[in-house]
């Protein structure tokens, strides 16, 4: 939507090597704009799902959902499945799709750390 859109430009504007292409292309030209990605970082969403069906590596972040749940992208090895610390978040998964987040989970996504992700994708990407 146009409020997600303006998220993404604001991101897109403060840090130099980012670029929003949200709402600037069809969806043939986002499909094919994936297609030639090396990598992709993702939540559980469509284009992650997308990605996949290509062949292009995608690594997932996980919040109170979990990748067990049947929701990761087609043929990605389990490493790429990023998920919640389940020794601070016990409960997780909350949901099957994320719309339910108890009191303390709040911050569940915040519990994989950056520097995880990082090195997740220089490992595909080297």
């Amino acid at each position: 939507g146009k409020e997600e859109e303006q998220l993404l430009n604001s991101f897109a504007a403060k840090y130099e090597n980012c670029i929003n292409v949200a709402g600037k292309f069809s969806f043939e030209e986002e499909l094919a704009l994936i297609s030639h990605l090396d990598a992709m970082l993702a939540m559980d969403s469509g284009n992650g799902h997308m990605a996949a069906l290509f062949g292009v590596p995608v690594v997932t972040l996980w919040g109170v959902t979990h990748p067990y749940l049947g929701f990761a992208p087609y043929a990605q090895p389990e490493e790429n499945q990023l998920t919640a610390d389940r020794k601070q978040f016990p409960a997780v998964p909350t949901s099957a799709y994320g719309n339910k987040v108890p009191e303390g989970y709040e911050q569940a996504m915040h519990s994989i750390q950056p520097e995880t992700v990082l090195k997740r994708l220089s490992a595909i990407l080297d």
